[in-house]
């Protein structure tokens, strides 16, 4: 049974109402190594960030999180919340403001208007919230995770069709690769015998030896192991897209791929099959960046 590819960039919305709360829980997700969360709860409720960045890791594994709340409370009684009042502080600025009137001769027109003027004289003391409420924001938030989830998912399949066309068009470089194999041999013999015939003349020439170094030079520069190595790791690629297509371990692959195909670009030493596996490698940087993003 194959495992659905997910994608690490997606968009969950989710909203939850009844008589007194109306709560909208929004996550976006990005590209990243880890599971990064930014919980932007109300302070009032920041008992909830542990168990929410717990639920988000279960569901999500990786990807950088940003989780917004709209929380509307429907009626004003609704989860009480009282007003307090600095009455100190009040009394303090207005006993300064006597004492300043008085000391200059200017009369003291509206005091409570600038008193009105100080800051935090008036504030929200802590809402009382309900153990309902809390577990509305916590379900409302994991049915968001499940619809960004399901996002990912989507852009998930259309990311492993992409993959799965480039690893097919770089086996097809693979294959012209090989098509190029007897033609190299036929381009590196000639130019030996080329070389040689411009220093020795043809009947010093030891025929023998002369093919002995020639199969030899051959051999030094065969990409044999490395086309195999390639092949091999293309349908391990292939395999994991369909079994298990987690991005680190793609990433991986992808890495010794690139390693097999760089040997080859050194070893060949014939143009159209370097030209082949520069086309391999631009491939293979698109694969790159589309595992990067992958969950």
């Amino acid at each position: 049974m194959s495992v659905a590819m997910k994608s690490m960039t997606g968009f969950g919305r989710a909203q939850f109402e009844n008589d007194s709360v109306k709560i909208t829980c929004e996550i976006k997700s990005l590209n990243g190594k880890y599971l990064e969360a930014d919980i932007r709860l109300p302070r009032v409720f920041a008992d909830l960030d542990a168990p929410i960045r717990r639920m988000l890791s279960e569901l999500l594994e990786r990807g950088t999180l940003t989780v917004t709340y709209q929380i509307k409370w429907l009626k004003s009684s609704s989860e009480n919340q009282e007003i307090v009042i600095n009455f100190d502080a009040a009394q303090s600025y207005l006993t300064a403001l006597k004492s300043l009137s008085t000391e200059l001769g200017v009369e003291l027109h509206d005091p409570m208007r600038e008193i009105l003027k100080l800051p935090d004289l008036i504030s929200m003391g802590e809402r009382e919230i309900s153990s309902e409420t809390k577990q509305s924001i916590i379900d409302v938030t994991r049915v968001a995770a499940l619809e960004l989830d399901q996002f990912r998912q989507t852009e998930g399949q259309a990311t492993a069709v992409k993959l799965g066309e480039l690893l097919n068009a770089i086996e097809s470089d693979l294959f012209v690769v090989e098509g190029y194999e007897g033609d190299r041999r036929e381009a590196i013999r000639e130019r030996v015998y080329g070389n040689i015939l411009e220093h020795i003349s043809q009947d010093a020439i030891d025929q023998n030896r002369l093919e002995q170094e020639v199969l030899i030079y051959l051999d030094k520069y065969d990409i044999a192991e490395e086309k195999q190595r390639l092949g091999q790791h293309i349908d391990f690629f292939k395999q994991s897209l369909k079994s298990e297509p987690k991005g680190r371990k793609l990433n991986f692959i992808s890495q010794e791929m690139g390693r097999e195909m760089n040997t080859m670009g050194v070893k060949s030493n014939f143009f159209p099959m370097q030209q082949a596996v520069v086309g391999m490698k631009e491939k293979l940087e698109q694969i790159k960046e589309q595992v990067l993003n992958i969950v």
